[in-house]
């Protein structure tokens, strides 16, 4: 048989058991992601609304994405359906059904979904068939293509809105007209029976569509497998014509067997997921196969008078249970607890011996350490680059030209000078005119080639916002560098650019002051040169030709004019950097806004992990699954990991660069890591990379430590039952009983025998034990045990199973008619109560009002009996003349009436039927069926007393069955006639003849 399979999921449970799988193929993958099963799975998701799909964080394991595809998902949104209603005869598909189209006169702009109509249900799927049917073409082409040809299609589905109750019938059949070969594309339905009590039904005293949907589906699926409705085809409009539409249907129930109760929204879908994976995994189990084929029952349906076939024994329940070393659980503890450490190094830095890293900053003087002068010097923050003493950008940087400023007069002025003294045109009185002339020009015109101090102050005040960003980017790569390297935390990050603006706010401040102070300090230096000046001109004959001191004089004069132009040049470049440090400010609060942003999302995932990991390992064993594991060795493995320093480091690094590399090899700041990571992915990469260094990390630490991982389940119950062989045994018991169907059975429906198939149901039971080369002698005993504590009414396989560290029991019943399960009278209550209504009828089922489809239920011995009488009965009243044939006179048209005496007054009530034989064959209301038998009864007994009064009605039967027979040109197996003849004996009966 082919290992293909096509997961369709229709509605919102079928969305959420389709999620469950494909968490469940995930977490059942080795370390090198290779699956256990050798399964190929494909999925097909629709809806009428993508609320299942938008819980993102739900399509997560491990932080890792299995969302579906784009090709793997329909989202069908409702059309306009009122170009239906008015031209129905464009659109084949769906003129054959949407009457009577006054039941859809409640459909508003808006509405959401299919309002759990499933007649709307039925509409919105099929404006969407065409889809549909390319869908399954494609994900079965896909499927074939790897390998073996052959799939099997599971559709899961709830069977209480009209999504998924609406659909099911016309998705079924589209696949099955699709793919024909029943034995080669199998089709299995999984179905979710509405629970009684929802929370979703608000008038429990009324009638709900949240129940009759589900019988209203149930009726139409029993039918479609008895050949009694071939639903038309919503492509072409033309009936289909299968023999088998679906090869069984599980149903499924939010209370099993054994009264256990489950959650309708969590714990079901991942039951049914477990299954249906498990089934694929351990193939050795014969009874399976031929439970899911009826093969222990040659006649797979029950029969009904004047039905035939009247119900299917396709139906079936499932029941599993695990004992389970919930390994993929015990690496989510690990992996989650490992990535909230990582996480608080990230942030925090701050290690804790023998606690891990805490949640916490490592205390320090930041200011101090932010003013030191090398650290200014590296993060291109000294005065001498806010002032432009020194380059920042780095042509200005390579630019030969620049020199200090000190340097810079030193050297105008060590030049210019004796230039000056040696000019033989400048008399001695005039150096000094011609020292601060040149000086002035210098200052003015020709400074570092940019038309002087001030005009190069003001052109490179143009590019204050790109010196900032300069030094804001060299700042941010400085400090990356550091936390990309681990030796610097986020916060610490923080605090260290808190600190750096601080700085920089001080540093304004100072600059403001001594621009205060400047004019002070310029006049003290122009005042030592008026000082100067003066003696310079008061140099007499023997000063200036014996002694040079006008030399020396003008020496001292042109350092005071040195002192002079680099005070102004000092005060322009602090005037300067008063105006550049804003701009760097604003580049520092911006970083430190990405430093945040970063430490923010890496906080919300720390969270994330704690709770994830709060969430594994803990509450209670759910219904179907029995958990075993070590608390204290899990602890003490992931104690052993966070708690070894040097490792610790190595591995968070590791964790670090995994987020770096999501914003490629070339990121080198945060503002580009930040571009390219999300909460979402910060969460998914630390996850996944922390599972991984869990798998390392465990297998070092479990050369010293109990291991917890790769744990075969044998061993586990080795340790605990290898001396209690009593216990052992109540816990084998106990695994029988609670692995029972997902379903309740009405005993007293089960023992019947009806229509001719055999009472009961068809069991069987697949116990998978995995190997334990360690523990061969013990897993002997408990396959004994297993072998020993099975139900001699069920068919029990036990077999090796292929997953080491779980023991798996499922459970089929099969051969099951609907009538079998339990909470099908109450479905049935609140169904009768709408048919009631006209178009609620109508709005219930796909194709008409459902009237004319199999019963569900049998009648009882009795009300066999009593149907047996009922056309005799009606055949009796037309000879008494109290049924016949008149005109109505409002429309002159032929009707047929029952005339009997009411409080003794003559009364008619108008039957169903064209002709007579329509008359008997339709189902009068019960209250006028009752009536006819009581009014034909009494009639009898009053005046046919005398046999020839009898022989005498009688005599008008034979005469009626005689021109019957005549019409059918004496042919007597006529239908007609066969009809009437078979009516004689119990005629015989009502008229009390000998």
């Amino acid at each position: 048989m082919s290992n293909n399979h096509l997961i369709v999921g229709l509605g919102g449970t079928g969305g959420k058991i389709i999620r469950q799988i494909k968490k469940t193929i995930e977490r059942n993958k080795d370390a090198d992601g290779v699956s256990v099963s050798d399964a190929r799975f494909d999925f097909l998701y629709i809806d009428t609304s993508s609320d299942e799909l938008d819980k993102r964080d739900e399509w997560k394991v491990l932080g890792k994405d299995i969302e579906l595809d784009r090709g793997q998902v329909a989202i069908n949104t409702a059309s306009n359906i009122r170009p239906v209603l008015d031209d129905p005869g464009s659109f084949p598909g769906m003129k054959g059904w949407i009457e009577p189209r006054a039941i859809f006169d409640f459909v508003k702009p808006g509405i959401a979904g299919a309002a759990q109509r499933r007649k709307l249900g039925r509409m919105v799927f099929a404006q969407n068939a065409p889809k549909f049917v390319k869908a399954i073409e494609e994900r079965v082409h896909d499927l074939q293509a790897q390998g073996k040809t052959g799939v099997t299609i599971h559709v899961v589905c709830g069977l209480a809105g009209g999504t998924g109750s609406g659909s099911v019938v016309d998705a079924v059949a589209q696949i099955r007209h699709q793919l024909p070969e029943h034995d080669k594309y199998r089709i299995l339905i999984y179905a979710f029976l509405p629970e009684k009590n929802s929370k979703r039904v608000k008038d429990v005293a009324g009638f709900s569509n949240y129940y009759a949907n589900g019988y209203a589906a149930l009726a139409e699926l029993n039918a479609m497998a008895v050949g009694k409705y071939h639903p038309i085809n919503l492509l072409d409009g033309v009936p289909m014509a299968h023999d088998v539409y679906f090869n069984g249907c599980y149903l499924i129930n939010n209370v099993n067997e054994h009264g256990i109760q489950f959650e309708v929204e969590s714990e079901l879908p991942t039951i049914v997921a477990e299954f249906i994976y498990q089934k694929t995994l351990n193939k050795a189990w014969e009874g399976l196969n031929r439970a899911e084929k009826g093969e222990n029952d040659i006649i797979n349906f029950e029969t009904e008078e004047d039905v035939g076939k009247a119900r299917a024994k396709l139906f079936l329940s499932f029941g599993i249970k695990r004992v389970v070393v919930p390994e993929q659980e015990i690496k989510e503890f690990l992996a989650y607890g490992f990535a909230e450490q990582a996480s608080r190094q990230l942030m925090f830095n701050n290690f804790r011996q023998g606690e891990g890293y805490a949640d916490e900053a490592v205390e320090k003087d930041w200011g101090s350490e932010v003013r030191k002068p090398e650290v200014l010097q590296s993060l291109l923050l000294t005065d001498a680059h806010l002032t432009l003493d020194t380059g920042i950008l780095d042509d200005d940087i390579k630019n030969s030209n620049w020199k200090p400023p000190q340097e810079y007069w030193k050297q105008i002025v060590s030049r210019l000078a004796p230039e000056i003294k040696a000019d033989k045109v400048i008399e001695e009185t005039g150096w000094i005119d011609a020292l601060n002339t040149r000086l002035a020009k210098v200052f003015d015109d020709t400074y570092r080639t940019m038309g002087g101090v001030r005009k190069f102050y003001e052109v490179k005040g143009n590019a204050r916002l790109d010196m900032a960003r300069h030094i804001g980017r060299h700042i941010e790569k400085e400090l990356f560098g550091r936390w990309k390297s681990g030796t610097a935390s986020l916060l610490q990050l923080r605090h260290y650019t808190d600190a750096l603006v601080l700085a920089l706010d001080e540093k304004q401040d100072l600059f403001l002051e001594r621009i205060a102070k400047m004019p002070s300090v310029m006049q003290g230096i122009q005042q030592r040169n008026t000082e100067l000046s003066v003696q310079f001109n008061k140099v007499g004959f023997l000063g200036k030709h014996l002694t040079d001191k006008r030399g020396g004089l003008f020496a001292d004069i042109a350092t005071q004019h040195q002192d002079l132009y680099i005070a102004r040049t000092a005060l322009e470049g602090m005037r300067f950097a008063t105006s550049l440090l804003p701009f760097v400010k604003e580049q520092l609060l911006t970083l430190r806004g990405k430093i945040d942003e970063l430490h923010q999302n890496l906080a919300v995932a720390t969270d994330q992990f704690n709770q994830e990991r709060a969430a594994r390992l803990g509450a209670a064993d759910a219904a179907y699954q029995k958990r075993i594991f070590d608390m204290g060795a899990i602890s003490a493995i992931l104690k052993a990991m966070i708690s070894d320093e040097i490792s610790q480091a190595a591995r968070t690094q590791r964790v670090r660069q995994s987020l770096i590399n999501l914003a490629g090899v070339e990121v080198d700041s945060f503002e580009k890591l930040n571009r390219h990571i999300s909460l979402g992915s910060i969460i998914s990469t630390l996850s996944q990379e922390s599972a991984r260094i869990v798998e390392l990390a465990h297998g070092e630490i479990a050369k010293n430590l109990p291991p917890v991982l790769h744990v075969n389940i044998v061993e586990r119950l080795q340790k605990q039952y290898d001396a209690n062989k009593s216990g052992l045994k109540q816990f084998v018991q106990s695994l029988y009983d609670e692995a029972g169907s997902t379903l309740v059975f009405n005993k007293t429906e089960v023992d019947r025998t009806v229509g001719g198939a055999s009472p009961g149901v068809y069991e069987t039971v697949g116990v998978f034990l995995p190997a334990c080369e360690h523990q061969k002698a013990f897993r002997a005993d408990l396959e004994s045990e297993f072998r020993s504590q099975r139900d001699s009414a069920s068919a029990t396989t036990i077999s090796v199973g292929q997953m080491p560290n779980q023991i798996v029991i499922m459970k089929v019943t099969a051969l099951m008619p609907l009538r079998y399960t339990e909470s099908l009278t109450y479905l049935k209550r609140h169904y009768d109560g709408l048919m009631a209504d006209h178009n609620e009828s109508y709005l219930l089922h796909g194709e008409g009002d459902g009237k004319k489809l199999p019963p569900l239920f049998a009648r009882t011995a009795t009300e066999t009996q009593a149907r047996g009488m009922r056309k005799p009965t009606l055949l009796l009243a037309n000879l008494l003349q109290m049924i016949k044939q008149r005109t109505n006179r409002q429309s002159g048209l032929p009707e047929w009436v029952f005339i009997a005496m009411e409080d003794g007054m003559p009364s008619s009530k108008v039957l169903s039927g064209k002709s007579l034989q329509d008359v008997l064959e339709t189902e009068h209301p019960i209250d006028l069926q009752k009536a006819i038998e009581k009014e034909v009864a009494r009639k009898i007994d009053a005046e046919y007393q005398h046999i020839d009064q009898k022989t005498s009605l009688f005599r008008q039967y034979t005469e009626l069955a005689n021109q019957c027979f005549e019409a059918a040109g004496q042919d007597d197996q006529d239908p007609q006639f066969l009809a009437l003849r078979s009516l004689r004996d119990p005629l015989r009966t009502l008229i009390r003849m000998p």
